[in-house]
């Protein structure tokens, strides 16, 4: 998977130098077209249309990389930048992934948002 996903990398920097819709676009039009396509794949789960969600979920895809590769040429943050990101956010969330701990939806969401509320407040006050 690793090997698949960096050839799609690749392939998106070939687009964001090569194709000219694409260079039209930028940043702005990618997250108009990210925000249709989150969208359509709402609406494939609604109707239970697995084929149509896996094609929404590749086009919602495309767009995050298109993003993720402009900001990187702008020199804004790095693609791995989102991914690790991501990834430590994950971790603080959701600690019990790894503990083995059985929790309910209520007490798993419960952690969620006790930590995001932290996270809040914590980027609030560092930023007076």
């Amino acid at each position: 998977m690793k090997q698949t996903f960096e050839n799609f990398i690749e392939l998106i920097k070939i687009s964001c130098k090569k194709d000219p819709w694409t260079k039209n676009a930028g940043i702005k039009g990618y997250c108009h077209e990210l925000r249709k396509e989150s969208e359509e794949a709402i609406e494939a789960v609604e109707k239970k249309d697995d084929e149509n969600l896996k094609e929404e979920l590749g086009d919602i895809l495309l767009d995050w990389v298109h993003i993720c590769v402009m900001a990187e040429e702008k020199k804004l943050f790095l693609v791995n930048d989102v991914i690790e990101g991501a990834t430590d956010k994950i971790n603080r969330r959701k600690p019990y992934l790894k503990t083995g701990q059985n929790l309910s939806a209520e007490e798993a969401r419960r952690i969620w948002l006790e930590v995001k509320e932290k996270e809040k407040n914590y980027y609030e006050q560092k930023t007076k």
